[in-house]
């Protein structure tokens, strides 16, 4: 399969999305999968962008993609993330799938493995063919609840207006943001300052 050399980074990396995920589809099988970040705030209409296409998974997930593409998961720990992953380049756009990560703020950490609501949430968003003839492809996202609630955790105040400002325009469900804030067992502070911008997406 050929892509475009000319096309914008964000339909680049759509382009790639369709055959990546139906790769992550087959290898996960009945696992819970969902692209996650800045490229899953994107698709669902946030003004956001990163060059990495980042999914999460489960740990025999991760695995049997790894089998697949015969490439080595490793153990990867940074300032914000620890879990065990996979990285490749797909047409130049690394990837990254992790394997039941945890994410650490400056004062808590969220774990999605533990946070039944948001696999429930995922959003399917349509992802345009690479080329004319080629099937759409539906990448199921995490929601933008989730985002929201993740970039207040980690302190990325940009990611933060940006989704502030779509939930502005597209609304947000109050009700799944409880079951996040107590199923991840945020700390007050942080439930707090995720209500505070949610009061200014009204």
């Amino acid at each position: 399969m050929t892509f475009d050399p000319g096309l914008a980074p964000e339909s680049h990396q759509d382009a790639i999305l369709g055959p990546l995920v139906r790769v992550i589809e087959e290898a996960c099988s009945d696992a819970p999968w969902a692209l996650i970040g800045a490229n899953a705030a994107r698709l669902q209409g946030v003004q956001a962008a990163s060059p990495n296409l980042e999914f999460i998974t489960t740990e025999a997930a991760l695995e049997a993609l790894g089998e697949m593409l015969g490439i080595p998961c490793d153990w990867g720990q940074g300032a914000h993330l620890a879990a065990n992953r996979l990285h490749f380049m797909r047409h130049g756009v690394p990837v990254f799938v992790f394997a039941d990560p945890v994410f650490h703020g400056p004062y808590e950490s969220l774990v999605p493995r533990d946070v039944p609501s948001l696999w429930d949430a995922r959003t399917r968003v349509e992802v345009p063919p690479p080329h004319p003839g080629a099937p759409a492809t539906g990448v199921l996202c995490t929601p933008l609840e989730w985002e929201l609630i993740l970039a207040v955790c980690l302190g990325y105040h940009s990611r933060v207006e940006a989704i502030r400002e779509r939930m502005r325009d597209v609304g947000y469900d109050s009700r799944l943001v409880v079951r996040l804030l107590r199923e991840g067992r945020v700390q007050p502070a942080t439930e707090e300052a995720v209500w505070a911008v949610l009061e200014h997406a009204e």
